[in-house]
């Protein structure tokens, strides 16, 4: 019986910690171990007494589907306890229907003498009918505690799955928008942050034919407006375009390098927004590249790295 709870312990310890994930009960199994065998109990009782410990401490941490699962479980075990009471034909089970031997003819009944007044006879054992757990201490066990217990323990179990599927799913949403979270926190902070560094990147993308610095500070809708503006599709055929248009990539670079004029940015309040006028650019010397690139609105990306992204596109007059 001791190494019966020895198992069932142990059993219930893996299930809750691959639930769990918590290997420090582990360590109050151990002293717990430690301290029986120090007091003198014997070694089934030590281990199962370290096991249980640690059960109740991750049952105390468990979440509500967690208990589901191992009352659920538990309800299980006594019921197929009980059918293997009931079929095994324990002498407090009650047998099943038409498993009774057949009787054997009458028999003429041996006369027993009266039993005399100084005589004292032994109490015949019966079945009792007290109430508490069937199989237990005598009391019989019927078909409808196995089905009923089967049958409970079944819809416990499967609330138990589901809750824990529900959290599991839950986990990996609150996990995916953390990372969502990073993701555009990121590629907030590598956006402009400025009018002046949007140009710039504007700038360095033609003069180095690199399409995707600049359609990556555009949003799809403003590239389809940037594309439309220079008479082609898609907006890495207008950045494709406006390099064939830069003789000396290195000088049209460097002439980036030159501040905006305080004119040529509007500001949205507090500075959630920024209409940058890219129109008459001071490129020197003026045959280096384009000196219009057109009037883009800026807004802040979400993410709360400060950077801002194009939103809007309109061509120069």
């Amino acid at each position: 019986m001791e190494w019966l709870a020895v198992v069932m312990a142990g059993g219930l310890a893996l299930l809750l910690w691959q639930l769990l994930d918590s290997p420090w009960p582990w360590l109050l199994a151990l002293g717990v171990l430690l301290l029986s065998a120090l007091v003198g109990a014997r070694r089934p009782g030590a281990l199962a007494a370290g096991l249980a410990a640690a059960d109740v401490w991750w049952l105390l941490s468990v979440p509500w589907w967690g208990w589901c699962l191992v009352m659920g479980g538990a309800l299980l075990a006594l019921a197929a306890w009980w059918t293997w009471m009931r079929y095994r034909g324990r002498p407090f089970g009650l047998a099943a229907e038409g498993s009774l031997p057949a009787l054997r003819p009458a028999q003429p009944l041996a006369r027993v003498p009266t039993a005399g007044p100084g005589e004292q006879t032994m109490p015949i054992p019966r079945i009792t009918s007290r109430p508490g757990l069937p199989g237990w201490r005598g009391r019989p066990v019927r078909r409808f505690h196995a089905v009923s217990a089967a049958a409970v323990g079944a819809l416990v179990l499967a609330a138990g799955i589901v809750g824990q599927q529900l959290a599991a799913a839950e986990l990996a949403d609150r996990r995916q928008a953390e990372l969502d979270q990073a993701h555009q926190e990121a590629f907030s902070r590598i956006m402009p942050h400025s009018s002046g560094s949007f140009v710039q990147a504007m700038i360095k993308s033609i003069a180095e034919r690199q399409p995707t610095i600049a359609c990556g500070i555009l949003t799809p809708p403003a590239g389809r407006d940037f594309a439309a503006a220079h008479g082609v599709d898609t907006c890495e055929h207008a950045v494709d375009a406006l390099s064939r248009q830069v003789p000396n990539w290195v000088a049209y670079e460097n002439a980036a390098l030159l501040s905006l004029p305080g004119s040529a940015t509007e500001y949205g309040p507090s500075g959630k927004w920024l209409r940058v006028d890219a129109c008459t650019l001071a490129i020197d010397p003026p045959t280096a590249g384009p000196a219009s690139l057109g009037i883009f609105q800026l807004e802040l990306a979400a993410g709360g790295g400060g950077g801002y992204q194009a939103t809007g596109f309109t061509k120069c007059l």
